[in-house]
């Protein structure tokens, strides 16, 4: 067999879980009589230290076989899982799985490609299942008579926020909103139009300056 890695998910929230990958992984060398050529344990908390496991793709060997307790160690949703098996068996990393007693040979092995298949089809099944919830429990709120949506008079965030003062300015010495915009670089006055109307910007401005617009 070519070298052999093991992988393991440390997370030092839940100790438990690293403890029980371990423990599985150990009682796999020992059934199996093999030994590993290098261990990886890499810290991933939280899910913005999911970047972390770049590590382990950068350090896994071509034609070597990569163990792990669960498919899970990989990420925390469907997606990911599957886009981390496929970039490591197409760099002929083989992939042994304890804890679902898989062994993903490579990318062209027909029963690996039969595997993947079931997996999308779950990451699919997932995506729908949870469009589902989401629009039931919408139907729901709005049978209890809860009201959908941004509660009314909500101010969302604007492009226009970022140049608000100097919108302001022009505005007070008299500018039309069509020449703000243009000033400002704006394509299109209409929706700066809007932005001023909807925040009542002209109504809390000082008395403005007649020029010409």
């Amino acid at each position: 067999m070519s070298n052999i890695f093991s992988y393991v998910r440390v997370n030092k929230n839940n100790e438990s879980y690293t403890q029980k990958q371990k423990a599985s992984i150990s009682k796999y060398i020992d059934q199996h009589n093999i030994s590993i050529y290098k261990e990886f344990e890499i810290e991933i908390s939280s899910s913005s230290e999911e970047k972390n496991i770049l590590e382990l793709l950068k350090n896994c060997e071509k034609n070597s076989t990569l163990l792990v307790s669960d498919l899970n160690v990989f990420g925390r949703s469907i997606e990911t899982i599957l886009e981390i098996v496929k970039f490591l068996l197409s760099n002929k990393v083989r992939i042994l799985v304890v804890n679902q007693n898989l062994d993903l040979v490579d990318d062209k092995d027909m029963l690996t490609q039969m595997i993947l298949g079931v997996i999308s089809m779950t990451m699919n099944l997932e995506k729908d299942l949870m469009s589902l919830r989401t629009k039931e429990a919408l139907s729901v709120k709005k049978q209890n008579g809860i009201a959908l949506g941004k509660p009314k008079g909500t101010i969302q965030k604007s492009k226009f926020d970022e140049q608000r003062d100097k919108i302001e300015e022009l505005l007070q010495l008299g500018l039309s909103v069509r020449k703000i915009a243009k000033l400002l670089g704006y394509n299109n006055h209409i929706g700066l139009n809007n932005y001023v109307k909807k925040r009542k910007i002209r109504e809390n401005l000082p008395n403005t300056l007649n020029i010409a617009s």
